[in-house]
């Protein structure tokens, strides 16, 4: 075999060896540490699919390995990073801690990278708690609705407030004074339109107002002053007609049925 030929089918031998190598180590990357090699992502489905798997290692949610995680953990308790109150991320503690550019700019990747995934996942999660606040919160409505205090379960214990219009108490005005009364709950009550204490004292005469109540202050006559319209905002509810009673509760008024 001459001197060309042989020198020919070395090259030969060389090159498939070569490819051969190549193929067996093409998808295989030596690991700094044990753990996950990072790969950059770039499509966001795939970015997505990544961060939201659960990982047996805390090293792995951040795509580092365990070596860099070692490190990490020791900057944290040992370094300046230790004593400075701070929200950086083992990422970033990492990066300040290197002298690589390249090192750094993958740091930077891994974080904006799950910065994305976060962003994503609580926007996604805000979406749902949305639409089903808005369905619990309708349930929660119809059941307020349904249970708004009447006048048949007002305890003595209870505080309310009765307002009516100036001028006499007619037969309607009469018969829902004298059952509030019966309840022995405190009220309070406030003549609208009233321009003088007499106009007060008046009212309470035809409603038949006992005495001995107000002496006691178990029952307030009181000038309206726009509360109605300040406790009806609050309550959420339109002005109501008179008589209008209400239930004082946590520090609110409801709107009682009568």
């Amino acid at each position: 075999m001459n001197i060309f030929l042989r020198s020919f089918l070395t090259l030969i031998l060389i090159v498939e060896s070569r490819s051969a190598f190549a193929q067996l180590f093409s998808n295989f990357e030596l690991p700094f540490g044990a753990g996950p090699i990072y790969q950059p992502i770039n499509q966001t489905e795939d970015l997505l699919q990544r961060y939201s798997q659960v990982s047996s290692k805390p090293n792995e949610y951040w795509q580092l390995t365990e070596q860099e995680w070692s490190l990490y953990t020791r900057l944290k308790a040992e370094s300046p990073w230790a004593y400075w109150e701070n929200h950086s991320t083992p990422t970033a503690i990492l990066a300040f801690y290197t002298t690589s550019i390249e090192e750094k700019r993958r740091y930077a990747r891994i974080e904006a990278e799950l910065d994305t995934w976060r962003q994503y996942s609580v926007t996604e999660f805000q979406s749902l708690y949305d639409k089903e606040r808005e369905i619990v919160h309708k349930r929660y409505a119809e059941y307020i609705q349904r249970e708004k205090p009447s006048l048949a379960n007002i305890k003595p214990y209870d505080k309310l407030r009765l307002f009516v219009q100036v001028g006499k108490c007619d037969e309607h005005c009469r018969s829902l004074v004298s059952r509030v009364l019966k309840t022995q709950a405190k009220t309070d009550i406030y003549v609208i339109g009233a321009k003088v204490d007499t106009d007060i004292f008046s009212w309470a005469e035809s409603a038949g107002i006992p005495v001995e109540r107000v002496k006691t202050k178990e029952v307030t006559l009181n000038h309206e002053n726009g509360l109605l319209q300040l406790i009806s905002n609050s309550a959420g509810v339109s002005l109501p007609a008179m008589p209008a009673l209400f239930k004082q509760f946590n520090n609110s008024d409801q709107l009682v049925a009568i």
